[in-house]
């Protein structure tokens, strides 16, 4: 059988092949069977003798069973350029708090208490004797006067029974009113107020009479109103005033003398 591939190898003995194959047709056409055959054995036998043809190389049937292995191709590494890096900004570093700190910072300031103020200076007018009926037990101090003072404290201490003085007003501290010690404390105008009243404050003794008696007075400026004893001995000793009660100079004894009538 005439196939591609020896065509492909053979043109030229194709071609007489084909050349043959045409003109046997031809002679079957035109001759009886029997003489056709006749004349034609000697032909058709050279035709089908075999033409040699080159051996083709064996080529290899790959086995099923082994799988191929593919090798691995390496690929070329290529190293990448270092690139520039940019400069980071240097960190920024937080101050270290103690704990001591941080516990003094987030507390509430703690509040200063009330104590006497570092300046004194004070304008007092309180006089320094006050003459009384020698057989009188209570009498009235004049209204004493003091200024340039913000917030004051005023510690007294008297020899007769009591010192009396208006104790209840708003914004004024007092312990001691109708006792021999007292204190009084607030804005210095209204402690005034409260002290002085309306006639003075009263002196009263149930002992004896009061000439011979005396009231000593102590006034410290404060940083804010406060009737602490504590803070009696904390202003300056110029500012201390004492008192003294004496009597007037007057006796019951009668004088008889003689009248001389014009």
């Amino acid at each position: 059988m005439i196939t591609l591939a020896n065509m492909a190898r053979t043109p030229e003995t194709t071609i007489k092949r084909v050349i043959i194959g045409l003109v046997v047709l031809c002679v079957f056409a035109i001759t009886p069977r029997s003489l056709a055959e006749e004349i034609l054995s000697p032909i058709l036998g050279t035709v089908d003798a075999p033409v040699e043809t080159a051996p083709t190389a064996p080529t290899a049937t790959p086995d099923p069973s082994e799988s191929p292995t593919a090798t691995p191709t390496p690929s070329p590494i290529t190293e990448p350029s270092p690139s520039p890096t940019p400069a980071r900004p240097a960190p920024l570093v937080a101050p270290v708090i103690s704990s001591s700190e941080s516990l003094t910072a987030s507390a509430s300031p703690t509040p200063v208490p009330p104590h006497a103020t570092a300046d004194q200076k004070m304008r007092i007018a309180v006089p320094g004797t006050v003459s009384t009926d020698p057989r009188a037990r209570s009498v009235f101090l004049p209204r004493l006067q003091i200024s340039e003072v913000e917030t004051l404290l005023i510690c007294g201490y008297s020899t007769a029974s009591s010192v009396n003085f208006i104790s209840g007003i708003q914004g004024v501290e007092s312990e001691g009113s109708g006792s021999p010690s007292f204190r009084i404390s607030g804005p210095a105008q209204l402690v005034m107020a409260a002290f002085n009243g309306d006639m003075g404050a009263r002196i009263t003794s149930t002992s004896k009479a009061i000439p011979g008696s005396v009231v000593s007075l102590s006034f410290i400026a404060l940083s804010k109103p406060s009737i602490s004893k504590q803070l009696c001995n904390d202003g300056s000793p110029s500012n201390n005033r004492t008192i003294s009660f004496r009597a007037l100079s007057m006796d019951l004894n009668m004088i008889k003398d003689g009248v001389r009538l014009k």
